[in-house]
């Protein structure tokens, strides 16, 4: 009797995290805090997901510094002796129910079985591929960037030391045209829904910009701006009002390149009228997306999506990070789109979920 008791207790003190962006980093910190034993997987052979790949510079709507958050989230996790950390690995395997789950993992070194109490999916979001539209002229023209690769550009870490180079020559570009919805509210494309981040990623860029080139003219072109967000507004209008960047409703139609400078056609919406543009750079503010890692966890373990590939909470109302099967918790990126706040909130949330579901 001794025996089983420490058994189950040894079990259900067990968690598996999949996945290392800041849901899954939060999540994992949360749970060792409260005494649980945390195995955090992670595809890639480092911790903070695309927030890392790209890495993000500054935060909206605060200007805050990515690494004051970051940096933070994974010390808190590589320093907790309650969590190990699989970095280059995968899940291949599921068996058992809640809260005896038997898990499959590999890494470059083979494959080894763990048994869990439950599961966190965190396994995050990607990019759309702008490629898809080609009418953009992403990969056709070297000026026509995405808005992830722009925050690479201006961290002084990245590539050209923080100074926004066009790819092409290497010059300061001194017109930017911003595209917004880019694989976002786009029925085309699958996705008709909004990518929630893209208006203000997109404004908290454009002032960046003007910041480092105040004499850069920067134009922004919107279906509608959606700022709902903690301090989104204001921020919006400090771009309007104290940085001159040029806000046009309209959707881009198409891009072009002319005498080595890009062209842009877009249809003004406000004025229903055509407009035709030349600038030097143009930004597309590419959407979220499910990402490889959420399909194939889904796959794996038996759980639920949505009709957009996304997670799916077992009630979106009341238990928005329970998945459809007992024991396993879904949290972050991979159930809809988020900005990074909010998705530190999820890992937090979710995390409190668990050891509730564990007493």
């Amino acid at each position: 009797m001794y025996y089983l008791l420490t058994r189950r207790y040894f079990k259900v003190k067990t968690v598996l995290v999949i996945g290392g962006g800041v849901t899954g980093l939060k999540a994992s910190h949360e749970l060792a805090e409260m005494g649980y034993n945390v195995s955090l997987v992670e595809k890639q052979d480092y911790l903070g997901g695309q927030v890392a790949k790209h890495k993000y510079y500054k935060l909206a709507p605060d200007m805050r510094l990515v690494s004051e958050v970051l940096d933070p989230v994974i010390k808190n996790v590589e320093s907790n002796s309650n969590i190990k950390v699989h970095k280059h690995s995968t899940i291949t395997a599921l068996s058992g129910n809640a809260p005896e789950f038997k898990v499959k993992i590999k890494n470059s070194k083979g494959e080894s079985e763990e048994t869990f109490g439950a599961i966190v999916v965190a396994t995050g979001f990607e990019h759309f591929d702008p490629t898809v539209k080609q009418e953009y002229g992403y990969s056709r023209f070297k000026d026509v960037v995405t808005n992830a690769e722009v925050e690479e550009l201006l961290n002084p870490s990245g590539p050209t030391k923080g100074e926004l180079k066009r790819p092409s020559d290497g010059k300061i570009p001194k017109k930017v045209a911003i595209f917004q919805c880019v694989g976002s509210r786009d029925k085309q494309v699958g996705n008709p829904y909004c990518c929630r981040v893209g208006c203000v990623v997109s404004t908290k860029q454009a002032i960046e910009i003007k910041e480092k080139y105040p004499d850069t003219e920067v134009y922004v072109y919107y279906m509608d701006m959606r700022m709902f967000g903690r301090g989104w507004e204001e921020l919006y209008g400090k771009a309007m009002e104290e940085y001159e960047v040029i806000f046009t409703r309209g959707r881009g139609a198409e891009v072009t390149l002319k005498n080595q400078q890009l062209s842009l056609r877009a249809e003004e919406t406000i004025m229903d009228r055509p407009i035709q543009h030349s600038v030097d750079m143009i930004i597309l503010a590419a959407g979220q997306a499910p990402g490889d890692g959420t399909i194939e966890a889904a796959k794996i373990l038996g759980i639920k999506q949505n009709e957009y590939g996304y997670l799916a909470p077992k009630d979106d109302f009341l238990s928005p990070n329970e998945s459809s099967k007992a024991g396993i918790f879904i949290a972050g990126a991979d159930k809809g789109p988020l900005d990074v706040e909010n998705c530190i909130v999820e890992g937090a949330a979710v995390a409190a979920k668990v050891a509730s579901s564990l007493k």
